[in-house]
């Protein structure tokens, strides 16, 4: 009974309750009770229909999961729209109307029964709702407004019964488009409109760029026989470091900070070809000619900027160049105050949507950092610096990044950026071998990463409980994850290279290939991990020429990187014993003894040992062993 009473799952939490039932019960006991019994059946029947399961009716309260979003949003919203004929349909005496909440989110299994975070959030949500409305959490909203013909209006964060709960109305026939705060207005532009104003972005740069053919170029044009990849079909846009010429080095973070939250947002665009954060900072400290960035990063479109500081005071400015038609499309110069640096990034947004019809979103985003903070310049520059430090994956980089989250979540405990923070932590922990219970820590791990996907959302969120299901070696969910990474963050490199290692080590080694080539694409200058990884899919489908030449790259490439290096050689070692040139894989085996001792069988296993093709990882690690690669640790 204790191991049912320990299960858990992530679902759809549908929660409905009936607007003023105890007025209606002191008014008229008999009326509401027959109101109510007709009122279920038709919420029963429907629940059913549309694949869901009632497990709680307390009262005048109906609580059902569903295993789709879209399942559980479509559903609402027939239960409102019958509901609503019912009551139009008869006098006042026989009207009940429902408020309806929809989360997706972590529960406990208990029997026919489901408890915990998902319930509770969906029970809030239901609280906020409006009569005969629908309120859905910020992750349900972001599966399913693409995929459905509702009109959604974001509601920000929410505070019901002493927590934050980011909410969207569904907007409904007989409801009303809810009033923001200003602040609110600024902060939460709705992500329907985010979409659909990028998708407007190459029907307006082609109009654009043929009305301004007719006119001088303004600079010299990228030459489209130098690019170094081929264009992209849709349009493809490189945004350039954001210059902080303040002086002040101190406020690096604020012109950093811009630059990522574009890079993130513009990338969660399936309609955009954005190159990735990797690949331009080689760009940060150079003269910067943006028809040879173009060429070398194979991209048409690039926006630059810089960030002025005064005081209390900000000026950034911004251009969009067409480096194939030589032109500066628009340019733009925006003097705001820092007394609330998110507010002052959704206004400069808000000019580039009617400018441009782009809406770059900002406040999104690597590891959605920025979405949960506060309006505070100090929280801002701890989120920059939080990720700087995370990804070194030293111990040194980790100690500060913890130090980093706990102040954090000493300043705002209910912060769900707190969940993704400490859901990364378990995630490196196990990574660094610095685990002693792993099983524990990938427990700890999935629960923050559910938790914080059940009121942040995003890519972010869904790769680590992909790499949790992979410890594991449940390669079928690790894929499932993988997928919904790649549907949320279609164009973020990073997340399609992680959803690559998914479907490398379940043994689909071409739909993996495909995907790191994906990230190496989107991001040009990309870490090297990027091009082991896709060399090991090449090994494992026979290609071992091709796999060949990206390992020799790695091995010449200026940036040294001995763990990646060490890596290459170990592939180019069973590279070579496969084509029979033994004498060849022992010298690039000196080569790795003599460029990191430490290096030995043991490290092998640690960062390639997941297959779920035991046949290959066998044929991987056998030449190293035959050939005298040791454990060393």
């Amino acid at each position: 009974m204790s191991e049912e009473k320990s299960q858990r799952k992530v679902t759809v939490i549908l929660a409905a309750d009936v607007v003023g039932y105890s007025t209606m019960m002191e008014t008229n006991e008999e009326q509401t009770f027959e109101n109510l019994k007709v009122c279920r059946d038709i919420i029963d029947s429907l629940i059913s229909e549309y694949h869901g399961r009632i497990f709680n009716t307390a009262g005048d309260s109906v609580i059902a999961e569903f295993q789709s979003a879209v399942d559980a949003v479509v559903c609402s919203s027939e239960i409102q729209k019958t509901l609503k004929e019912r009551n139009d349909s008869n006098d006042e005496s026989q009207s009940m109307k429902f408020r309806v909440g929809v989360n997706m989110g972590d529960v406990v299994i208990e029997g026919d029964n489901l408890y915990g975070e998902g319930v509770n959030v969906a029970a809030r949500l239901e609280a906020l709702a409006q009569p005969g409305g629908i309120c859905l959490s910020k992750n349900v909203h972001e599966i399913v407004y693409n995929k459905t013909n509702f009109d959604f209006h974001d509601l920000g964060e929410q505070k019901v019964k002493n927590t934050k709960v980011h909410a969207v109305d569904v907007t409904l026939d007989g409801t009303k488009k809810r009033k923001l705060s200003q602040a609110q207005q600024v902060k939460n532009i709705s992500p329907w409109k985010k979409y659909f104003a990028i998708s407007l972005i190459s029907g307006l740069i082609v109009g654009v760029g043929v009305w301004w053919s007719n006119f001088k170029t303004d600079f010299q044009p990228a030459d489209k026989n130098k690019f170094a990849y081929e264009l992209p079909t849709k349009p493809s846009i490189v945004v350039l470091p954001f210059i902080n010429i303040s002086g002040d080095s101190s406020k690096e973070y604020i012109s950093n900070g811009l630059t990522q939250n574009i890079i993130s947002a513009l990338a969660m665009s399936p309609d955009l070809f954005v190159i990735g954060q990797n690949s331009i900072d080689k760009y940060k400290d150079k003269e910067r000619k943006v028809n040879q960035i173009a060429e070398e990063l194979g991209v048409r479109y690039v926006l630059e900027g810089n960030v002025q500081l005064s005081g209390e005071s900000m000026r950034v400015t911004t251009q969009l160049f067409d480096t194939i038609k030589g032109r500066i499309l628009w340019s733009e110069r925006f003097d705001k105050g820092l007394n609330d640096i998110f507010i002052v990034q959704d206004e400069i947004t808000e000019e580039i949507f009617i400018q441009l019809q782009v809406n770059i979103v900002m406040g999104n985003r690597a590891f959605d950092i920025l979405k949960r903070m506060k309006s505070d310049p100090k929280d801002f520059r701890y989120a920059i610096v939080w990720r700087e430090n995370f990804m070194k994956f030293t111990r040194e980089g980790r100690e500060e990044a913890i130090r980093l989250t706990k102040i954090l979540e000493k300043s705002d405990p209910d912060n769900s950026l707190v969940d993704l923070h400490k859901a990364y932590f378990q995630l490196q922990k196990i990574i660094m071998k610095l685990s002693k219970d792993p099983k524990t820590d990938i427990k700890i791990g999935r629960e923050y990463a559910e938790k914080a996907y059940s009121n942040i959302g995003g890519g972010s969120s869904v790769v680590p409980q992909a790499w949790f299901y992979l410890f594991e070696r449940n390669y079928e969910k690790a894929v499932e994850k993988a997928k919904l990474a790649i549907e949320l963050s279609p164009s973020n490199a990073d997340m399609i290279a992680n959803a690559g290692t998914m479907f490398m080590f379940s043994g689909d080694y071409n739909e993996a290939l495909i995907l790191y080539q994906k990230a190496m694409r989107l991001s040009p200058y990309h870490p090297k991990w990027y091009a082991n990884r896709l060399a090991e899919c090449m090994l494992a489908l026979g290609r071992n020429k091709e796999a060949g030449e990206i390992l020799e790259a790695i091995i010449r490439s200026e940036k040294k990187d001995i763990e990646q290096i060490s890596r290459a050689l170990t592939s180019l070692i069973v590279k070579e014993y496969r084509v029979g040139n033994i004498e060849q894989s022992k010298k690039y085996l000196d080569k790795l003894n003599k460029i990191n001792p430490k290096f030995g069988l043991s490290s092998v296993k640690s960062y390639s040992g997941l297959h779920k093709n035991i046949v290959y990882l066998d044929s991987y690690l056998k030449p190293l062993s035959e050939l005298g690669l040791q454990d060393k640790y």
